[in-house]
């Protein structure tokens, strides 16, 4: 188990480090590289009335004591925390999921933290689905929950090994855009994002905080903006409320990893924070679960076109008119081209599905609440990182990224098979640069120029024509490798 624990934490170190990331990494209590242990103590009669079938949609906190270990604590917190079920689907499964409220009953923040939600994670028989999706976000510079595994105790019982996931809320905000005073909303079906009323329902659009103001007014202007700026107004319009750049990333996580239960497909499972110290409205992941190859509505997810993802003749105005743009659709292209070629790859998941595997088998083993929802076995634990053991995970967890990596690279040929054109068709030099311009050539007059850094972030720059077939850029980069794109022809160069 040790060795399992530090191949996991030398990968995270080694590459999740490639740019500043708005994501706070691992601290006290998110430590992915290992499994925690969380024991819950309840009267006994709490204990019987939280786990009879009959009270799953009791949502009153019930108060419990809790004690927390992992490798840098043994912390134990008085009878002053509360207690309940947690989660929708899940809630009437033989192994239950639990929210922790520490403020409850009189208590302080716990490192800072005001809850935690146990996952009982019963969809996913590799148990690591969740967390790797979030990681895959949260290195794409997406705002997105830590998670960490636990084994988790109430009264002495062993209920099964969990996932913690972090809780989307002010502290969170504060975490990510230091800022914590927008209001949030919780986005489940059917929140589909039209100007149609829908956004004033707090059944879809439920407000987590600010409730007393309820002031919903620059939700409704981004609404606005969204459905009914007319096209050559859009790209200005909608980057004056909405965090376009941050969304594009989301989007070539949410594909790749195959995330039909969020936004674009189901309308379903995300957060919208309205970050007020920028004037941009921030979209949150949540509750990503149903990845990397699960399926509960009959689509094959490792082959679904990565340029035609969204669900078929059902609105989803975000997704469907940020990628109507050329610009959008073209930097959207880039940053999945940018992912296939870095870490969205064989080579950087594997040896992590390893890891995980040896880490969470002993836990896994003694949880005897994993059997009882969808009869898996521990042999159908490690089974599945290889190959599928029930029918709505058809994909174990390697095939799918080995189907997925390789469909993806097909469907965005337009980029990553063009680079035997590139070189005929377009120049740049000097390449390295250690001033502040270059020249490019072409056998054409270049009609559009968009310069990048390798996340796909827009750079600012002028240009002047020199003649036909040349054009000097001017800019002032840091050093870096940046991409010129003439035409949606690619051109990398160094900035030294």
């Amino acid at each position: 188990m040790k060795q399992a624990l530090i191949l996991i934490l030398v990968l995270f170190v080694s590459l999740g480090s490639h740019a500043q990331n708005l994501n706070p990494s691992e601290d006290e209590i998110y430590r992915e590289g290992e499994v925690a242990i969380i024991h819950i103590t309840m009267t006994p009669a709490d204990k019987a009335f939280m786990l009879d079938d009959a009270n799953v949609w009791y949502d009153e906190y019930l108060p419990a004591g809790l004690q927390f270990e992992n490798s840098l604590m043994d912390t134990v917190l008085a009878f002053n925390v509360g207690v309940r079920l947690r989660g929708n689907t899940s809630r009437d499964q033989p192994k239950r999921s639990f929210k922790i409220k520490f403020k409850e009953y009189g208590g302080e923040k716990f490192y800072g933290y005001k809850k935690f939600n146990l996952k009982a994670e019963n969809n996913d028989p590799s148990m690591i689905r969740e967390l790797m999706t979030m990681q895959t976000f949260r290195k794409a510079n997406v705002p997105a929950a830590r998670t960490h595994h636990a084994e988790v105790y109430i009264n002495g019982e062993y209920m099964g090994l969990y996932l913690n996931v972090e809780q989307l809320d002010d502290e969170f905000a504060l975490s990510r855009f230091n800022y914590d005073e927008g209001n949030l909303y919780k986005c489940t079906w059917p929140a589909t994002l039209e100007d149609d009323g829908q956004i004033y329902d707090d059944g879809p659009y439920e407000l987590k905080t600010n409730e007393d103001l309820n002031d919903r007014s620059v939700l409704a202007n981004f609404v606005k903006v969204l459905n009914n700026t007319a096209d050559d107004d859009f790209e200005e319009a909608i980057e004056e409320v909405f965090n376009v750049e941050s969304y594009l990333k989301y989007l070539a996580v949410e594909v790749l990893t195959g995330h039909w239960d969020g936004y674009s497909y189901n309308k379903n499972n995300y957060y919208l924070y309205e970050n007020n110290s920028t004037g941009l409205v921030e979209f949150i992941p949540y509750d990503v679960d149903n990845t990397f190859g699960i399926d509960w509505v009959g689509r094959d997810w490792g082959t679904r076109d990565v340029l035609d993802w969204t669900k078929h003749g059902d609105p989803r105005p975000l997704s469907s008119k940020i990628l109507a743009r050329g610009k959008y659709f073209r930097q959207y292209k880039r940053i999945l081209d940018s992912l296939l070629k870095g870490d969205f790859s064989e080579a950087y998941y594997f040896p992590i599905f390893n890891g995980f595997k040896s880490m969470l088998k002993e836990p896994l083993e003694r949880d005897v609440y994993f059997p009882l929802t969808f009869g898996y076995s521990c042999t159908d634990f490690e089974d599945s990182y290889t190959q599928e053991v029930i029918s709505h995970a058809p994909y174990g967890l390697k095939p799918y990224i080995t189907t997925r990596t390789s469909k993806a690279r097909e469907q965005i040929g337009l980029i990553t098979g063009i680079s035997a054109k590139v070189a005929a068709r377009v120049d740049v030099y000097p390449n390295p640069t250690t001033g502040r311009t270059l020249l490019i050539s072409s056998e054409k007059v270049i009609k559009e120029i968009e310069l990048m850094d390798m996340m796909g972030r827009n750079k600012n720059f002028t240009v002047r024509s020199i003649d036909n077939s040349r054009y000097q850029l001017e800019f002032n980069l840091s050093s870096g490798i940046y991409v010129i794109y003439a035409d949606g022809y690619p051109s990398r160069f160094i900035v030294k």
